[in-house]
């Protein structure tokens, strides 16, 4: 039996202002560069890189872009307001 490959190191928590964006992102909806103009990029781009948000068109205008969270975003989120030894919330999973 094949086993799995494991993470050598837990996934790093997002820093205070990663956080702020994803909290952003999370309350208001997909924002443009306009409206996240008070963001660092690297901080966006970090983000980014981690999977945490998207930068994608908006579903109604086709030619507009913004960042979006992603499911692994909404779980960071989740799990860092949880904090470390708490159990994951498993409502959402069937039996």
């Amino acid at each position: 039996m094949v086993g799995y490959a494991k993470r050598r190191m837990p996934r790093e928590r997002p820093s205070g202002d990663q956080r702020k964006f994803l909290e952003t992102l999370r309350d208001l909806g997909p924002r443009d560069n306009a409206q996240t103009a008070a963001v660092r990029k690297s901080t966006k781009r970090a983000c980014q890189v981690r999977g945490w948000v998207e930068w994608r068109c908006l579903d109604k205008f086709p030619g507009v872009r913004a960042w979006h969270l992603t499911i692994i975003g909404r779980k960071v989120l989740n799990s860092a307001a949880r904090g470390r030894g708490q159990p994951a919330d498993r409502s959402s999973i069937g039996p």
